[in-house]
């Protein structure tokens, strides 16, 4: 089996968490989180509030999902949606098919780090301009790369677990 996702995976996840918590002393104490029109912040958090929100996005978020797509099938395989779910869950299928959406299971959580990381890094950078603004831009252009990448674990999947017509 191909560890490297799940590797990657563990790396991403500390690596966020060291990030988020060597940062978050930079922040000040009311934190602009949400932004309108123009960048311009309309809602806040304290610090310590931020930082809970932000570790539960960070860690558990992309956790609960990895966990769901990697680990769910093998404990109840009869909750996956997926078409002809009991062809790729036959016997000879079980252990390729459990494979691959442990390994899909880790890059969607991957993505899901990186992209958190991003936003947090956007409100640093926000947090550091007086007065606060977000880069739009900058916030477009991370939300359209982790829209592509998230259409391409989708066609992944469609094609690893096409229908089968009977």
């Amino acid at each position: 089996m191909n560890r490297a996702p799940l590797a990657l995976f563990v790396a991403l996840l500390a690596g966020a968490t060291a990030l988020l918590f060597a940062t978050v002393g930079l922040l000040p104490d009311r934190i602009p989180t949400h932004f309108g029109a123009g960048g311009v912040p309309d809602g806040w958090m304290t610090r310590g509030g931020y930082t809970k929100f932000m570790l539960a996005f960070t860690v558990g978020l992309p956790f609960a999902m990895a966990g769901a797509i990697g680990w769910l099938p093998r404990l109840a395989p009869w909750l996956v949606n997926m078409p002809n779910r009991d062809h790729w869950f036959a016997p000879a299928r079980r252990d390729a098919t459990l494979a691959f959406l442990g390994r899909h299971g880790c890059w969607l959580g991957c993505m899901i780090v990186l992209m958190v990381s991003g936003v947090h890094l956007l409100i640093l950078r926000a947090s550091a301009s007086t007065p606060p603004r977000l880069d739009e831009g900058l916030f477009l252009w991370m939300m359209a790369g982790f829209a592509a990448a998230f259409v391409f674990w989708l066609v992944a999947i469609f094609r690893r677990f096409p229908r089968i017509r009977s």
